[in-house]
Parts: C-alpha cells; structure tokens; sequence
C-alpha cells in the first residue's frame, strides 16, 4: 500500500499499482515496481507501514486512519474497539438460532410426513434433531454466562490445545452431525 503526501497530509492512497499523478505530474504504473524506495518518496510517494490490525466484526468495531509519520513516512493505524456486550450476545443467539434452523429445516419433511401418512422417523433422524435442540439450548446458556467481550469471542476460536485434542472446530461451531452423512 502507497500513499501520497502533499502538504504534510495524505492526499491519496492506493493498493494497486497504476498510473498517478501526484502534485500535477503524471507517473506511470512502474513507479511502484521499478522505482527505488528513495525516488519515490522525492516526489511524494511513500510505502505506507500497518500499526494494528482488524478483529472479528462480531465483537469489534475496526477503524483506521492514516497518519504522516515525520513528514515523510505514513501509518496505517488500526483500532478496534469492543462492541457493546448485549449487542453481542444477541448477534450470537441469532447465529445459534438461525444454525438450528437451518438443520432442522432439512428433516422437517420427514416429521411432516409422520405427520400426514403416520410413517416413523427414523430413529436417528429424531436424536439427531433432539441433539440439535440440545445443543442450541447449551449455546444460549453458555453465551449468556459470559460477562466479557474476550470470553464470548473465546468460544468461537478453537484453540490449539482443542486442536492438539483432536477438535476440528470451537465450541460454537461444534454441532451434531446429520446423521444421514454418515
């Protein structure tokens, strides 16, 4: 990423190599590629350094801003900001809910059928779903146990003692298989 500074300020920004004009003159795309570091900031244009870095949406807000570091270097500056708890924890159960949903959703013709033409579930199709229900109810409950930002965020990250253990995936995302994949 390159930035240009006029004036002590950052006037442009880009990420890609292309044509610019900087100050009035034009300059190719190879001035990001071909030209030396100390030639492209005597006209203006600087290599800019990250300082920080973006974390989940869920939990933060992320902001940025680019800052002209001694008149002649420019940093991105990355800040995240925790999101309010409650807000949080609703975006969680939303996720619960709508993964539930979802799951459910694929054997609901099967219920729906017992239902019209009195044939059994399966027996593993009516745990499976029970397990479902279950799991959607330790989620919630684990999710409204959780006081702090780092502790909801905590049970959506696998660790690597979890995956030393064997866990292919966190906690929250840890959901029972269908069995009709097996």
């Amino acid at each position: 990423m390159y930035a240009v500074i006029t004036d002590g300020n950052v006037s442009q920004v880009t990420s890609m190599p292309r044509r610019i004009k900087i100050k009035g003159n034009s300059y190719p795309a190879s001035i990001f590629t071909k030209w030396s570091e100390e030639a492209r900031q005597k006209v203006g244009l600087v290599t800019v350094k990250t300082v920080g870095s973006h974390k989940s949406d869920t939990f933060y807000t992320n902001s940025e801003e680019f800052v002209v570091v001694d008149g002649t270097k420019v940093e991105r500056r990355i800040t995240n900001a925790a999101k309010n708890i409650d807000s949080i924890k609703t975006v969680l159960k939303d996720q619960i809910n709508s993964t539930l949903y979802n799951a459910l959703i694929r054997t609901d013709w099967i219920v729906i059928r017992k239902a019209d033409v009195d044939k059994d579930i399966p027996s593993n199709i009516v745990k499976w779903r029970t397990d479902l229900r279950e799991k959607a109810t330790e989620l919630e409950t684990l999710v409204n146990a959780k006081s702090t930002v780092g502790e909801l965020e905590a049970i959506t990250i696998i660790t690597k003692e979890e995956i030393d253990n064997g866990k292919k995936v966190s906690v929250f995302y840890d959901w029972p298989e269908d069995p009709r994949k097996e």
